[in-house]
């Protein structure tokens, strides 16, 4: 119901405004009366009334400046005067203080009635336009947070040149002013932290949210903003002089501190270095990414400085003959040897490939494959030791503790796999599968030794003691098969054969064939007829 307070030193007139309107059935209720100026203000302080039909004049205050009063006050209502006086000073006056109407005495209920609705139906839109208004600035506040986040992060991705950084900053009330920049960015160290992280991804954002509120009321000191990044939590600072490291310590030592306290998590900080370019911050991010890639290195350092960095280009090998070790190792199943020629490679891919991250779960991922190879080869089936957790394990993990016992642990199962084969010797097999594949090549017993990462004249022995035959014999053997197979084709020459088997000498090959079949080839092909 829309409130009226009726405002006359005529009781009568009152009265009338009160009886002869149906107010009730069009949604008005009077809900004070007053008969001079001063009780009319203090009815409006009181009763808050919507609508306010005052009349003109009237003991101790007029109508005009009962009006004038209350707005000054801050009250808001719709106001119709009420006056017997035709003079234009009142309704100059009406219209300043923006009155709606102004009734002249006598005047019909009717007049009244629609001066009074009129004055409903404007309160009404104008409530309908501020609860409009106030709804968005409900939603803008609300979404700020969100829409400073991703200006930010267009700004640290290097989005927004300069004019439109210094825009939107002032217009999202970023305060960031010229001066110096710098970047710490955060992460939760999970490895450290597994029974305290959450599993849940919702639970996850929430920690995070929380966590960059704990940071920014720590940090509400400094000009500085905390907001999400793609998978950290982002601390750009602004000041007017670059802070010492020992200054930058204490800071982050104590976010650390407080997020410890109150989540129960663990932090650790990529700095960058400090720029004075609000259009390069950026570059300032990338160098907080790489600091943070400085933990893979330093797992007892929480706090990592991109001034520490000395990367060398140049420097990316591969310890190959720490692998050929490890995957002998792996084939003679050798466990107590292993854990050292892990070690060994795991040690040599850190001193060459200094602080470069990626390449090192590369090298260790390579390994994984060539190790992989060389059992399927050998037809060891590690269906039970494969699974994406162990390549996941290597790839999430920042520590190297953590690689190398990732690795160990694969090779382990590796070596019971190979234990449980049925296979007795699985070094010959392969050398086998090889020259099953290879005999038309120029192969030798240097050669496949090689590929099944054994001496030649360890290989030389096994095939003595697995297949009562020295390997220049077996390999002939194969060759002499495959020949017979190829000469039931008559269009062949037998020149042509021998170079299939992998004899370059036609008269040798010929030697060897009668050797082992008791006939010449061309013998053998007429046999065929």
């Amino acid at each position: 119901m829309t409130k009226l307070l009726i405002a006359d030193d005529e009781p009568e007139v009152i009265e009338g405004i009160s009886t002869l309107v149906d107010w009730e059935n069009n949604g008005v209720k009077i809900v004070g009366c007053a008969t001079n100026g001063e009780e009319a203000l203090e009815k409006i302080r009181e009763l808050c009334p919507d609508i306010v039909l005052i009349d003109i004049k009237m003991p101790k205050l007029d109508g005009l400046q009962v009006i004038e009063n209350a707005k000054k006050e801050g009250y808001i209502f719709e106001s119709i005067i009420l006056s017997g006086y035709d003079d234009f000073y009142f309704a100059q006056k009406a219209l300043e203080l923006r009155s709606l109407n102004y009734l002249l005495k006598p005047c019909k209920p009717k007049e009244v009635l629609d001066a009074v609705l009129k004055a409903k139906n404007v309160l009404e839109k104008e409530r309908e336009k501020e609860a409009l208004i106030n709804r968005f600035i409900e939603y803008y506040n609300e979404t700020l947070p969100i829409l400073k986040e991703r200006i930010l992060n267009e700004v640290i991705f290097g989005i927004r040149n300069k004019e439109e950084i210094e825009k939107l900053f002032e217009r999202y009330n970023i305060k960031l002013s010229s001066g110096k920049y710098c970047i710490a960015l955060a992460k939760f160290d999970t490895e450290n932290a597994t029974d305290t992280y959450p599993s849940s991804p919702v639970k996850q954002e929430a920690y995070t949210l929380a966590c960059i509120n704990l940071i920014q009321k720590e940090l509400e000191d400094l000009r500085a903003e905390v907001f999400r990044g793609r998978n950290e939590i982002v601390i750009l600072i602004n000041s007017d002089f670059e802070f010492e490291r020992e200054m930058m310590d204490d800071i982050l030592t104590k976010v650390k501190k407080i997020v410890d306290e109150r989540l129960g998590l663990k932090l650790y900080f990529g700095v960058s270095r400090w720029i004075d370019k609000i259009e390069k911050i950026n570059s300032c991010y990338e160098q907080a990414l790489n600091a943070l890639e400085l933990k893979f290195f330093a797992d007892d350092i929480d706090i990592l400085y991109y001034e520490d960095i000395c990367l060398n280009k140049n420097t990316l090998l591969y310890p190959i003959d720490e692998e050929k070790a490890i995957i002998n190792s792996l084939l003679l199943c050798q466990k107590d040897t292993i854990k050292d020629k892990v070690e060994n490679f795991i040690n040599s891919l850190y001193a060459i490939n200094t602080f470069n991250k990626w390449f090192i779960k590369t090298a260790v991922l390579a390994l994984l494959g060539s190790i992989i190879k060389v059992c399927h080869e050998k037809c060891v089936d590690l269906n039970d030791v494969v699974n994406s957790k162990v390549f996941e394990n290597i790839l999430k993990t920042e520590k190297k503790d953590l690689l190398k016992a990732s690795l160990l642990s694969f090779l382990n199962a590796a070596v019971d796999k190979i234990e449980q084969s049925e296979n007795k010797n699985l070094i010959v097999k392969a050398a086998i599968n090889f020259i099953e594949k290879n005999y038309n090549k120029n192969i030798t017993l240097e050669s496949v030794a090689k590929e099944v990462y054994v001496t030649p004249a360890y290989l030389s022995i096994l095939f003595k003691r697995e297949l009562k035959i020295n390997f220049v014999d077996y390999l002939h053997k194969i060759r002499i098969q495959k020949a017979q197979e190829l000469l039931k084709n008559q269009n062949l020459k037998t020149y042509q054969v021998a170079n299939m088997v992998g004899f370059s000498d036609e008269k040798y090959f010929s030697q060897l064939f009668k050797k082992y079949t008791g006939l010449t080839p061309t013998q053998y092909r007429e046999s065929l007829l």
